[in-house]
């Protein structure tokens, strides 16, 4: 029997509002139902999606998002990637953060999305007001186990073609992490594979694309065959987590 909560982390569905258009070459509406398939086995009891959910930050791509999600029957956390159009996608999918922090409460847990988009641009930063807002909570919260989730990478994963669009500026947020050792794993998106590390005790956690990956550690974008994945994270009543891939 499962004492955790269980989490499907969907990112980088890169849906285009016309579903006729291709994104690298293959057809990202088709790839995202059929790893949707793969995830109702699973059974999650959240689905925490994180970021360039659209190509094109356009209406008709997040009403096709949110019908894709709503056979699972769950609730979806979404946050916005630098292909997103925050405030829109909030319009669809309420509480994704765009000026501050969004937190939802799931058991003993605490789950913070944040917004790291720059308008225009394919790195991201955090605002002072999410930083500011951000602090303050940690340290009001110091005693629930916690996960941060954000689009951008805050590290290096060593990918060079993806590492020159990084979460900018991140010494006050790391600093924050990792301050706070409740914080148990930050998770993103944007890096189109599966990355894994830790960083004084804290588990960083990079989540595969739905739609197309690449190969670790490529110069450049090189398609990973292995095909459109997401990861899932169990949030232990213990206050542990644990995290595997679906493919």
């Amino acid at each position: 029997m499962r004492k955790g909560i269980l989490v499907a982390q969907v990112t980088d569905c890169h849906l285009p509002s016309d579903p006729q258009q291709r994104y690298r070459g293959i057809d990202p509406h088709k790839n995202l139902q059929t790893l949707i398939k793969k995830i109702r086995k699973i059974k999650p009891d959240l689905l925490l999606a994180t970021g360039d959910l659209s190509e094109d930050g356009g209406r008709p791509s997040y009403l096709a998002l949110q019908k894709y999600f709503k056979v699972l029957h769950i609730p979806v956390l979404a946050l916005p990637g630098n292909h997103d159009d925050p405030a829109l996608l909030a319009d669809i999918f309420p509480g994704s953060p765009v000026d501050s922090i969004a937190v939802s409460e799931h058991g003993p847990w605490q789950i913070i999305r944040l917004n790291s988009c720059l308008t225009g641009r394919p790195e991201g930063v955090l605002s002072e007001v999410s930083l500011t807002v951000l602090e303050h909570f940690l340290n009001h919260h110091q005693h629930a186990p916690l996960l941060i989730a954000v689009h951008h990478q805050p590290i290096k994963i060593g990918s060079p073609w993806i590492d020159k669009y990084p979460l900018t500026e991140t010494e006050a947020f790391l600093r924050l992490v990792d301050k706070h050792a409740n914080v148990k794993a930050v998770v993103w998106g944007h890096v189109h594979q599966v990355f894994e590390t830790r960083r004084n005790g804290t588990a960083m956690l990079a989540g595969p694309s739905s739609a197309i990956n690449a190969l670790p550690g490529a110069q450049r974008f090189i398609p990973d065959e292995t095909g459109p994945a997401c990861r899932w994270l169990e949030l232990g009543a213990d206050q542990t987590i644990s995290s595997g891939i679906v493919r």
